[in-house]
């Protein structure tokens, strides 16, 4: 998995290499190129991947607690 801030440095690299040249709307249409891929086959940044896994972590433990609150309420 890419992560956005490995893209975001690719892409100042390439920034910086074409500054004040003609080859700047080649730069544009290359971020929109590789944002739409990335689009397109559904990828995330690891950013939205580690919230996501957050989620489900307390997700998890709210379940828990519930099943366990459950079981006293059973016995």
């Amino acid at each position: 998995m890419i992560e956005k801030k490995s893209l975001e440095e690719l892409l100042n690299k390439i920034n910086d290499l074409i500054k004040n040249s003609p080859v700047q709307d080649i730069q544009k249409n290359v971020r929109a190129v590789i944002s739409s891929w990335f689009a397109s086959h559904n990828l995330v940044t690891r950013e939205e991947f580690d919230a996501q896994v957050e989620v489900l972590r307390r997700t998890q433990d709210k379940l828990h607690k519930l099943e366990m609150e459950l079981e006293r309420m059973d016995k």
